[in-house]
């Protein structure tokens, strides 16, 4: 494959010209049908709102005597929780400091989770109410204001489904461990507005404005360092009051890297019951509570093949060949099938009292150990000859002898641990992690774990690679989780049962910046009284399926993980025979063979695909992590039987399947009749910037007497610093991208000065007819999928097949940055694109005309148009 890939490189992509949209202008909005009663009743609306805002005042004063009489601890003097409802789309959740109220946390459909900014009694807010009652200036936005909730709802705005469920069960005595989310940003939520130049404003002047500007800026960033600080404080005093403590502990007030984010930090406590609950009631700055996660990973059958060791010699990689970092249970490093590549003098270990054993104690096999072969041996594991290791293998073990992550651990400071370590020290970049939690993820925001993982990857170039998480085989986990045995004996089949929300991705796999990979099944089965729940390329019948939070793509790809066999009884007896089980290297440190096929799981599936980014950073050294996400998943393409499916099934292919199996061949290189571009180095772009990339056609191609199919894939791969209190990923976002491709006939700077005209314009506003009809689109229903948009995530792919007399000369691809929670205009975030054309029929060569057909563009000089409308 290296000699294939050298013959066919991938070839760069031009940046042809940019521009930035103009500041837009504030538009007018259709008013919300709640809004609008609201408003035209005043007295009514106003009255109630003041009603439920003086109930609030009242019980928050009948609580703070009370807490005297019991002797609870002291809370925050000024800040009092609230919780509210605005709409959701004309009321910016950011100015209600100018109601004296802090957001905590923003929610879906308009929720707010606040506190009272040195304000207890509300004061500001109870002015705005009058003067909307009065109709006076300055109280008009209250219609907005939909309601103001009664603060015993608060538990099921702030945890976690699991402990939601067990909430009335709470006992006051008993001690519960907890991971909780604290906001920690303040009322100055955002940077000052930027200085805009004013007309004949001399040099000195606006560089002394600029100047004052950064310095705002700067002392913003303090502010919430500060604040943080207070509030890690106040939390710690709150807890110990309750004689409980934070288990991921802070040193000397300094939180660790991987639990903060610019807006709010995480961290696991114990507690009493009697303080789990004051702390969820009455402590104004949180906004997440939720009980642990566990990983429990599916239970392996009797190891009954390959009972003699191998005489295959593994050889050392070449000693600077790329790292990749096993987050697991350990590794047994004397394995004759893995020593070799083991980078063994950084092995470490993270389990408490433990920290000197890193070998993979979990029985019947290990975990950590298969999944570390299935990094080095994706396919089949040679049993004769030599080969070279195509990496060095790192051992971080997290996980103890059962296989499971102990409550001292706290995902994300482990992880910014991890990091620190390997990248910090070693120059890491990939990262296998597959551990998941038992239960469906979140979808209201991220979680610490994901934000974590989102968070490392903003600061470092390094690339996560995580699995989506497993269905167990029966029983229950939790109350959100079904079992497989469960879905089939509600009547549930397969594969529709994996659509159900219980069978949703597993925290971390919602992770926007991580890597996520589901498992499809490598052969069917059939050996009476069992059959094969899946059949071959089909999705795993355990495999936890998507969207993700936000309706992102996940997972993005999937591997052959395996997949489960079942009887015909009632309920059916689930398990897994060796003909529907990877092929796997074995730990031999509890006895057995070093090789078996006897488990399954997406576990096994993740580490194939670190295996793709692996070689792609051993051929493309000095490019970014970014580059190598982007081109696994461009080189991802659907089983042949998905391909063939109705378009009305194919949202449900992507939702369990996602883009596809990567293909390692198409990652790496080309082919004569496939042709991939790249974009090169680090490229950055800011909010309101456009960057068109023109890609030439050759006129061979265009000319070709009988119509050719053509497949025309893109994907953007780009990375933002999260924020972890806000609802979407335009608020979870510092800045977002999208991509959008030219019309027929459309000539760069004719491109991009529609973009930035559009720039403003509503969504669903109409764009015109462009060169491709895209799979996916732009916007939900814009493509041949239904109920799904390429451009929800960070991984953003598309593709079309085309006739190769529909091409036109050219055709560009503009990347489009957007804000998000960040409003500094010189903020910026680093991106990678790709672009493929391949001809369907392999004879037909396109890349030699496609390389010439390239010309270098120079870059014209930057456009700036004024953008129509506003948000």
């Amino acid at each position: 494959m290296v000699e294939r890939s050298e013959q066919f490189p991938h070839i760069q992509l031009k940046l042809t010209t940019e521009g930035s949209a103009k500041p837009a202008q504030a538009g007018a909005r259709q008013q919300n049908p709640q809004t609008a009663a609201n408003l035209a009743n005043r007295q009514g609306h106003g009255t109630k709102l003041k009603s439920s805002l003086d109930s609030l005042i009242f019980d928050l004063q009948n609580i703070q005597d009370k807490r005297e009489e019991e002797g609870k601890p002291p809370l925050p003097e000024k800040a009092k929780p609230i919780i509210l409802r605005i709409d959701p789309i004309a009321f910016d959740a950011e100015e209600l400091r100018k109601y004296g109220i802090e957001v905590i946390a923003e929610l879906e459909d308009g929720y707010i989770i606040g506190a009272s900014a040195n304000d207890p009694e509300f004061s500001e807010l109870q002015k705005k109410i009058e003067k909307f009652i009065k109709q006076e200036n300055g109280g008009k936005k209250v219609s907005e204001i939909w309601d103001i909730i009664d603060g015993i709802r608060r538990p099921e705005y702030i945890l976690s489904p699991e402990l939601l469920n067990e909430w009335e069960r709470i006992r006051d005595e008993q001690i519960y461990t907890v991971d909780v989310g604290i906001s920690c940003i303040g009322t100055q939520s955002q940077f000052p507005n930027y200085p805009d130049r004013k007309p004949n404003e001399s040099d000195e002047k606006y560089t002394k404005r600029f100047n004052k500007w950064i310095n705002k800026r700067d002392s913003t960033y303090e502010e919430w360092d500060d604040l943080a600080f207070d509030r890690q404080q106040d939390l710690t005093d709150f807890v110990e009051a309750y004689n409980g403590r934070l288990t991921s502990s802070f040193v000397e007030g300094i939180i660790p890297n991987g639990a903060k984010l610019p807006d709010s930090f995480s961290c696991r406590i114990q507690i009493s019951g009697k303080g789990l609950k004051d702390l969820v009631f009455n402590f104004p700055y949180i906004f997440d509570v939720s009980l642990p996660d566990e990983f429990a990973e599916l239970i392996e059958r009797e190891a009954s093949s390959d009972t003699d060791v191998p005489t295959f010699q593994l050889q050392p990689p070449d000693s600077n060949a790329p790292k990749v970092c096993v987050i697991d249970s350990g590794i047994q490093e004397s394995h004759v099938l893995l020593k070799a590549a083991l980078d063994s003098q950084n092995s470490r270990s993270w389990v408490p009292g433990e920290t000197y054993k890193t070998a993979d104690y979990v029985s019947n096999g290990g975990h950590g150990t298969r999944v570390a072969g299935a990094v080095l041996y994706p396919r089949t594991i040679p049993r004769s000859g030599n080969e070279k290791a195509v990496c060095w293998i790192q051992n971080a073990r997290v996980l103890d002898a059962n296989c499971k992550l102990p409550k001292q651990l706290f995902p994300p400071v482990i992880l910014g641990e991890i990091v620190e370590f390997y990248h910090g020290q070693i120059k890491t970049k990939i990262f296998n992690h597959s551990i998941t939690g038992v239960v469906p993820c979140r979808t209201q925001y991220m979680s610490a774990w994901a934000a974590a993982i989102d968070n490392l990857t903003w600061q470092k170039d390094i690339l996560f690679i995580v699995a989506a998480g497993n269905l167990p085989l029966n029983g229950k986990i939790g109350f959100t989780r079904l079992s497989v045995q469960e879905h089939l004996a509600a009547h549930r089949t397969y594969p529709d049962y994996l659509l159900e929300d219980s069978c949703r991705i597993a925290n971390p796999a919602q992770s926007f910046q991580a890597l996520t990979v589901g498992s499809i099944s490598p052969a069917s089965y059939h050996a009476l009284p069992y059959s094969s729940i899946s059949q071959k390329d089909k999705p795993s019948a355990f495999s936890c399926s998507g969207l993700g939070i936000w309706y992102t793509i996940k997972p993005e790809v999937v591997e052959y993980g395996g997949d489960l066999v079942k009887d015909e009884g009632t309920p059916p007896d689930i398990t897994f025979a060796k003909d529907v089980c990877p092929e796997l290297v074995r730990s031999t440190l509890s006895g057995g063979p070093a090789i078996a096929s006897d488990k399954v799981g997406t576990s096994f599936a993740a580490p194939k695909v670190s295996h793709i980014a692996a070689r792609l950073a051993a051929e493309l050294p000095n490019e970014s992590c970014l580059l190598y996400r982007a081109l696994i998943v461009q080189s991802a393409r659907w089983t042949e039987w998905a391909q063939a499916e109705d378009n009305s099934k194919k949202t449900q292919i992507i939702r369990q399947m996602g883009y596809g199996v990567p293909n390692l061949d198409r990652a790496l290189g080309n082919s004569p009749n496939r042709i991939t571009l790249i974009t090169r180095g680090e490229r950055r772009i800011r909010a309101r910037q456009a960057h068109v990339y023109q890609v030439k056609l050759p006129e061979e191609l265009r000319s070709q007497g009988e119509a050719l199919e053509i497949i025309v894939e893109v994907t953007l791969s780009y990375k933002a610093q999260p924020r972890r209190t806000r609802r979407n990923r335009r608020k979870y976002l510092s800045t977002w991208l999208d991509w959008d491709c030219s019309k027929k006939g459309e000539d760069p700077e004719r491109f991009l000065a529609r973009i930035l005209k559009e720039y403003d314009a509503p969504e669903d506003a109409e764009k015109g007819e462009g060169i491709f009809k895209w799979t996916l689109g732009k916007q939900n229903n814009h493509g041949i999928i239904r109920d799904v948009s390429r451009s929800a995530g960070t991984l953003q792919k598309d593709w079309t097949v085309v006739r190769s007399f529909e091409l036109t000369e050219a055709f560009c691809i503009a990347i489009v940055g957007h804000e998000g929670w960040n409003n500094d205009p010189e903020a910026t975030v680093p991106y990678s694109l790709v672009v493929s054309f391949e001809a369907i029929q392999a004879n037909i060569p396109i890349y030699a005309s496609f390389v010439e057909a390239q010309v270098e563009i120079e870059v014209q000089a930057e456009v700036e148009i004024q953008s129509i409308g506003g948000n």
